[in-house]
């Protein structure tokens, strides 16, 4: 039996079904999540339909008072803190540092998605150029543009701490062919916004961006037939793949622009808390916090995209997959803030509305996260149609209405993501 709940440095209290309240954040459940019938683990119980059914289904549950709205919960703490994040790991003193001063409050979404895509768009589009840029140069022996990657970063961080939706969405947007560039700018847009969400700095926030964008870069000199190989890896095909970390970590180090983390995040990214993984199966514990976020979210992003040997599955099925790893793989309490992150349903999920329509979240509304707004895409018979912004929150009271009813898998339909964003450009 895991231990339950997992050691947090957060101040939690126990709550009886019947003293829960609308405005608390629930946590952990009385029992582990994977065996209860939420979607998603930890979350703001902002309405009387969702109260009732965590009153329905605990005993108790466990309350974070730092992130309950208006209500707090009486002054019972369930326990003394037990640790700080990363304080069994070997992080060092500028790492802990940053965690310190993080601020969870740091930041406030100023302006909806739909008013940031268009300078969003233009953002990424840009980004995505200087990754192909910067990877066709490490292919060609050409070296790195330190300063035309760290001024997309810092592009990107604008973007994130406005609104982190549009840049999230966007990374949605994919094409097969061009996987190592759009993998390399996703991973440095969720590091961002993983960054944003624990309130480090912008010039943190930089860093971590960095190492995202950079991380995979030793893909360049791996035989593209084996990268790109459809089928099943031999074992002489995946140590040749293993390769890529040890030579990121060859080509970053050639340049003294580039600061230590991002060598460390090329080289470490594939190992495991446990030791369970490559190239040096060492214990991620003693890696930096970088290196740690971008373990995370470059699973995460593999798992949600198409690839020429697997189909992406829904991010739900990401988040589970995550979160059944920490501890062993990733590092718990980090995992635990990128599920918090993404919400419960991440922007760009595909799901089906209780009104029978097909739609893409847009922006999950961390005030009323199961009630985000989206764009239906699809009509009640899952036909194309005419994008329409719609935000649930408005239609809570409708039975049959445009409030989310299950997550769908996006490869069982046809969704045109050019199509849906030619709609938001002004």
């Amino acid at each position: 039996m895991e231990n339950h709940p997992p050691q947090t440095d957060r101040e939690l209290i126990k709550i009886s079904a019947r003293e829960i309240q609308v405005g608390m954040y629930m946590a952990y459940a009385d029992r582990p999540w994977l065996e209860t019938p939420f979607l998603f683990q930890g979350f703001l119980i902002d309405n009387d339909k969702l109260l009732e059914k965590v009153r329905k289904e605990c005993e108790f549950i466990y309350v974070d008072r730092g992130k309950s709205l208006h209500v707090q919960p009486p002054k019972k703490p369930l326990r003394a803190p037990v640790r700080k994040p990363g304080e069994k790991s070997k992080m060092t003193p500028i790492d802990r540092k940053r965690l310190q001063s993080a601020r969870p409050d740091r930041y406030a979404t100023t302006r909806p998605v739909e008013e940031v895509f268009d300078s969003a768009y233009e953002k990424h589009q840009v980004s995505l150029d200087t990754i192909k840029d910067v990877l066709r140069d490490v292919k060609t022996g050409e070296g790195i543009n330190v300063t035309n990657v760290r001024q997309t970063v810092k592009e990107c961080v604008t973007s994130i701490v406005e609104n982190p939706n549009a840049m999230l969405w966007l990374g949605r947007l994919r094409n097969r062919d061009a996987y190592t560039a759009e993998h390399c700018l996703n991973v440095g847009i969720l590091a961002i916004a993983m960054g944003r969400h624990l309130g480090l700095d912008e010039k943190t926030l930089e860093l971590v961006g960095l190492c995202g964008m950079l991380h995979d870069v030793g893909k360049m000199h791996v035989d593209p037939e084996v990268l790109n190989k459809p089928g099943r890896l031999t074992e002489e095909e995946f140590a040749i793949i293993k390769t890529h970390c040890e030579i990121g970590k060859s080509i970053l180090a050639e340049d003294a622009q580039l600061p230590k983390e991002t060598i460390e995040a090329a080289w470490g990214h594939h190992e495991r808390i446990d030791g369970g993984g490559y190239p040096r199966g060492m214990q991620a514990s003693n890696l930096s916090l970088y290196t740690r976020i971008i373990s995370i979210v470059d699973t995460y992003d593999a798992i949600t995209t198409n690839r020429c040997y697997d189909n992406s599955r829904p991010a739900t099925e990401a988040i589970k997959i995550l979160f059944s790893c920490r501890d062993s793989q990733f590092d718990g309490w980090l995992v635990e803030e990128f599920i918090a992150c993404l919400g419960i349903y991440p922007t760009g999920s595909l799901v089906e509305l209780h009104s029978g329509e097909g739609a893409v979240v847009i922006d999950s509304n961390k005030t009323s996260r199961l009630h985000p707004k989206v764009t239906i895409v699809l009509d009640e018979k899952k036909r194309t149609r005419q994008p329409l912004i719609v935000d649930t929150r408005q239609h809570q009271e409708q039975p049959d209405g445009r409030t989310i009813k299950s997550v769908l898998d996006e490869n069982e339909f046809k969704i045109d993501l050019d199509y849906i964003f030619s709609s938001f450009h002004h």
